[in-house]
């Protein structure tokens, strides 16, 4: 667990920081193109752009840095009322359910989608908007590792007897 432990700091690093520089980026180029745009009434198309690609990258690092924390919205009023061992083996289920779900919608429909829209080229920045598209199968990666954590660490958490009812421990389900 230890490993894993420390392959998750890692990810959770890297979404932070990107994260982090994406919306620093994208403030900056929107600041930009409002004096460009109000003050100077010259607007920005590439500014414009820009901002959407991070915008849709930093929503990807957010989506997946959320769910790994486990800070994500989640309703389980009834979840808690279960036992420890049917606890477990709901957050097991979901997470399975969620790894399935990433992999064949983000990590492999969004390759997919991503590797058809290389032609197309954004008219602001002349760069593919594959670039923009990757973000799916990129952090669809980073989600499933951490549904397998989270697998572990229901089982984990169980075997340690750490889970109780109505225990405040953060889930997926």
């Amino acid at each position: 667990m230890k490993i894993l432990n420390q392959i998750k700091a890692v990810f959770d690093k890297i979404l932070e920081v990107l994260g982090i520089i994406c919306l620093s980026i994208m403030t900056i180029m929107i600041v930009y193109q409002v004096v460009a745009r109000y003050v100077f009434n010259s607007p920005s198309a590439i500014s414009e752009a820009m901002a959407q690609f991070l915008f849709v990258w930093m929503i990807m690092f957010g989506s997946a840095y959320v769910y790994g924390t486990l800070e994500h919205l989640t309703i389980d009023l009834l979840k808690d009322k279960f036992p420890p061992r049917m606890n477990m083996i709901v957050e097991i289920i979901t997470n399975i359910c969620l790894f399935a779900f990433v992999l064949l919608i983000c990590v492999i429909g969004g390759w997919k989608y991503t590797t058809g829209q290389v032609k197309q080229i954004d008219a602001a920045l002349h760069i593919s908007k594959s670039i923009m598209y990757a973000s799916v199968p990129f952090t669809g990666v980073i989600t499933m590792y951490y549904a397998v954590y989270n697998c572990v660490r229901s089982v984990r958490n169980y075997k340690e007897g750490k889970r109780k009812l109505s225990d405040p421990l953060g889930g997926t389900a």
